[in-house]
């Protein structure tokens, strides 16, 4: 069942190097991401994680695009990744803050087989993630202690990502939402409803990739 996987692995490594050159890591950190990158090809096999025809640039589309968020906050200790899927960028990110004192980031996912997989990847990395297996709007309303950085990737329009965040985000937490090529459709959208003053950084990933930056979320009053 792993043949397809280990026959792109040239490719993989090709790839790596390119990711890491865009994002460079310690040795440390890249043993843990090889770990990872090892098991999510494993079960890739069950369960679809991430899309496969991006499996030969997953070093550039998932994992450099994941840590290229650790640059916009780099203060950040506890992180809440919703939505955390494949563990993109969630256990990209503690992968590489497992050596940081008082690191932690928050998992957030109501699929069940992608829990027990996001469970194993964090098991076998020793990488500081904590698996919430429930709905968004709950993990937000029991969350305790401050969160610093609030991300999510490929999970919704901006729009419903920013009532998700914004409990958050009032506390003081950064929101860093990775978006595609339609941003600005989607800022548009989502202005007509919130308060943003959004910071879009260009991905380091190339393609026509953006991320969202925000610090303050804000609900529109509509009354007349």
């Amino acid at each position: 069942m792993t043949k397809p996987q280990r026959s792109q692995s040239p490719v993989h490594v090709s790839d790596k190097a390119t990711a890491l050159a865009l994002t460079p890591v310690s040795r440390e950190t890249e043993a843990r991401l090889d770990a990872y990158v090892d098991l999510l090809a494993q079960w890739q096999a069950k369960t679809n994680l991430v899309a496969p025809s991006t499996l030969p640039q997953l070093w550039t589309r998932h994992i450099a695009d994941s840590l290229q968020l650790l640059t916009l906050a780099p203060g950040a200790r506890r992180w809440a990744d919703f939505g955390s899927g494949g563990g993109f960028p969630g256990v990209v990110l503690a992968c590489a803050l497992a050596e940081v004192e008082g690191a932690r980031i928050d998992l957030v996912e109501r699929n069940a087989k992608k829990a027990a997989f996001l469970r194993e990847a964090i098991r076998v990395t020793g990488a500081p993630g904590v698996i919430h297996l429930t709905d968004i709007g709950d993990y937000v309303e029991r969350s305790e202690g401050n969160i610093d950085c609030v991300t999510a990737r490929a999970l919704a329009p901006l729009q419903m990502l920013l009532g998700f965040a914004q409990p958050l985000v009032k506390q003081g937490a950064k929101a860093l939402f990775p978006k595609g090529q339609d941003v600005e459709a989607e800022l548009t959208e989502a202005t007509k409803s919130w308060n943003i003053e959004p910071r879009l950084h260009s991905s380091r990933t190339g393609g026509h990739g953006w991320i969202v930056e925000l610090d303050r979320i804000e609900r529109r009053d509509h009354r007349p």
